[in-house]
């Protein structure tokens, strides 16, 4: 990845300004906030005394207020189970967790230099499933990383179908001078690339289209975060992602609404105000 090279290394902020500004949002009414940074769980480097990003997360949930917490991006190699915890144990922080693994190939992984094997990073979903079963998982995904066969590509479409992402980012790698990647050997042509991709994404879209229309017949809360496509309707957003369309009035946006889910179409839920 060519970022650490143009940001230069990670700076932790320190945790009493986060919450001072966390604490500003919720008391002036944002419903949603998100935290942010090229690798979340790596915070606390440098900090004396040390904390941690589960540390941080149980801190600011601790400010009073009706609002939901986010956070990207997480990095495989630094989640762990005590931040799994954390999510589960917290009402406040939304159930959905977007874990890049780029690649389903021990042996790509491995060129990347992501430091963690497909193994761990299965380990880490199968705790997530089984501390918080209502979860949703999304992640990011590179085809056609230099030297990538066959092989580690259908590894890579045996991981997505043993994950089940709900959603997922996908990219047909381009070269960043400056990189190690830039200079490897590249012998899969841009065709064969494309190929590879079409066939990823529809295994996604079947996983994606079956996850969410599991959800017909529940009933949750959602954000109720604006005007949808169809004309006519809002859109809200439920804490694991996922969108629901519904009718209602606008003086709904910026608020929670329940709404119960009547049926889906492709990944976006339809229903009706409780």
């Amino acid at each position: 990845c060519i970022v650490p090279y143009v940001r230069g290394r990670e700076r932790s902020r320190r945790p009493e300004d986060i919450l001072a500004e966390f604490r500003q949002l919720v008391e002036a009414g944002y419903k949603e906030i998100t935290l942010l940074g090229q690798n979340v769980n790596s915070y606390g480097k440098g900090l004396e005394p040390r904390v941690d990003f589960a540390d941080l997360l149980t801190m600011l949930c601790q400010v009073p207020g009706d609002y939901h917490l986010r956070f990207m991006t997480s990095h495989p190699k630094d989640a762990s189970r005590k931040l799994i915890d954390v999510i589960a144990a917290e009402e406040r922080i939304c159930n959905h967790l977007h874990l890049p693994v780029q690649s389903g190939s021990d042996r790509i992984l491995k060129e990347m230099n992501r430091h963690y094997t497909v193994q761990q990073y299965l380990e880490l979903i199968d705790y997530a499933k089984a501390k918080i079963p209502d979860a949703t998982f999304s992640s990011d995904i590179i085809v056609g990383f230099p030297g990538e066969t066959e092989e580690d590509f259908e590894a890579t479409l045996e991981l997505i179908q043993k994950v089940q992402y709900m959603q997922l980012f996908t990219f047909i790698y381009s070269k960043r001078t400056g990189t190690k990647a830039a200079s490897m050997p590249d012998p899969v042509t841009h065709k064969e690339k494309t190929e590879r991709m079409a066939r990823l994404l529809a295994v996604q879209e079947k996983i994606a289209h079956a996850e969410t229309a599991a959800l017909v017949g529940g009933t949750q809360r959602v954000l109720v975060e604006g005007h949808s496509r169809t004309p006519g309707t809002l859109a809200g957003r439920l804490t694991n992602n996922l969108v629901v369309e519904f009718a209602g009035d606008e003086a709904l946006i910026g608020q929670y609404a329940r709404v119960h889910f009547t049926d889906s179409k492709g990944t976006i839920l339809k229903g009706e105000l409780v």
